[in-house]
């Protein structure tokens, strides 16, 4: 009985040292595929796969999701209408990128900013000597130029009101506006009536005073809005100062 099982053990033995390991698929090279049966013979990123490129095919395949496919095509006209032969695939080509028209630009010599601003790379921007110069965007449209300030009831220009006046002017020529209009205003006292009177000889006094520096007449045009537009809409003197005035347009 001894000699029995002494046998068989060695029989067992014999048997498992001639056994393989079973195939995993995985691999280091190429060569470790060669004698894995049902996995590729090529080695691509670790694993054994039927082909990695087109030269692991044989002619008339190409490789693709690393498996050998027969080629398809080898000229446009061998695929159907609105198809492209691509690396021997028929595939539907993509679409061009929509074509964008260039903005079209601001301003040219042809076409210069309006307002005092300045044509930089086809776009109108603020120039130092504008910023200087405008004290803001004007009500009805335009930009407004340093205003001045009249007297309850006045319509006389005092010595702050000309140096200011002079400083516009100057601002004037400096870029070259072409068309002033000087509005007249007044506080909410008085009439309507009273008031645009009031106002136009505000807005007279100054395009009087701009015709003496030398200011085209043709470039000024005075109006009066009389109450209708205050700057303050205030009830006291503080908001009825700021809205006794001449406003000086650039249109």
């Amino acid at each position: 009985m001894r000699r029995v099982l002494m046998l068989f053990a060695l029989v067992s033995l014999a048997a498992l040292a001639g056994c393989r390991a079973k195939p995993t698929g995985r691999c280091t090279s190429s060569k470790d595929c060669a004698d894995q049966e049902g996995f590729g013979r090529v080695c691509v990123d670790g694993t054994c796969q039927e082909c990695g490129q087109d030269a692991d095919c044989k002619e008339g395949f190409l490789c693709e999701a690393n498996k050998c496919a027969p080629v398809q095509c080898k000229q446009p006209a061998d695929c159907g209408t609105g198809k492209d032969c691509q690396r021997g695939r028929c595939v539907t080509p993509a679409a061009p990128p929509p074509v964008t028209e260039a903005p079209k630009a601001e301003c040219d010599d042809q076409h210069p900013c309006a307002g005092g601003r300045e044509c930089q790379a086809g776009k109108c921007v603020e120039s130092p000597a504008a910023a200087a110069c405008f004290a803001g965007e004007a009500e009805g449209g335009g930009r407004r130029l340093q205003p001045v300030h009249f007297d309850f009831n006045g319509a006389t220009l005092d010595a702050e009101d000309t140096a200011t006046l002079q400083k516009d002017f100057q601002c004037m020529q400096q870029l070259k506006v072409k068309k002033v209009t000087i509005e007249g205003h007044c506080d909410e006292r008085g009439t309507t009536e009273y008031n645009l009177h009031l106002g136009e000889r505000r807005a007279e006094s100054v395009r009087r005073y701009l015709s003496q520096l030398g200011a085209d007449a043709r470039q000024l045009k005075a109006i009066s809005y009389g109450k209708e537009r205050p700057a303050d809409p205030g009830h006291d003197e503080s908001a009825w100062k700021k809205n006794r005035r001449a406003e000086l347009v650039v249109q």
